[in-house]
């Protein structure tokens, strides 16, 4: 999957009828080809084909169950403002492949503005996200910085793009 058939451009060209099987994936993808297919206005055949050529572009680029963070013992989620003490572009590959090898993060950022970057960490509570923070964050190459939010409540949390 995720060939990257357009390796380079920008955005791959979606019709409506891609945009509908996006949606509908991004709803339940757990539904069979024969209850989507009717959805989108396909036959199940014609949308076997259109959402392989979907896969092998790389515009779905795989499935996930969604998990409950708070029923799995994860329900603090902390975003962390990270500077680093340079930004050259050595620094910026070492700090991106080193970051990538901590599971409890989430997802993260290279962002413009006084720091580099965000990342949003998921761990079970505030002391078990200082930890991680004195055991793995602080240690990553060329941290000069970081400065931790943590949040009261998510407000939004969606998952699905506005296709």
């Amino acid at each position: 999957m995720a060939k990257r058939a357009l390796e380079g451009s920008a955005t791959f060209p979606l019709d409506r009828t891609d945009r509908r099987l996006l949606r509908a994936l991004q709803e339940d993808a757990k539904r069979s080809d024969e209850e989507v297919a009717p959805l989108v206005n396909l036959s199940p055949s014609g949308y076997r084909k259109r959402r392989r050529r979907l896969e092998d572009a790389g515009v779905i680029q795989g499935y996930v169950a969604l998990v409950d963070q708070e029923q799995v013992g994860l329900s603090e989620d902390v975003f962390v403002l990270v500077k680093l003490h340079s930004n050259g572009h050595d620094d910026r590959v070492a700090f991106d492949e080193a970051v990538k090898g901590v599971e409890e993060v989430m997802e993260c950022h290279a962002v413009t503005g006084e720091w580099d970057y965000v990342l949003r960490v998921a761990t079970s509570d505030l002391h078990d996200h200082d930890r991680l923070s004195d055991s793995k964050l602080s240690r990553l190459p060329g941290v000069e910085r970081l400065e931790s939010l943590a949040t009261t409540r998510r407000v939004v949390g969606r998952r699905a793009l506005p296709l």
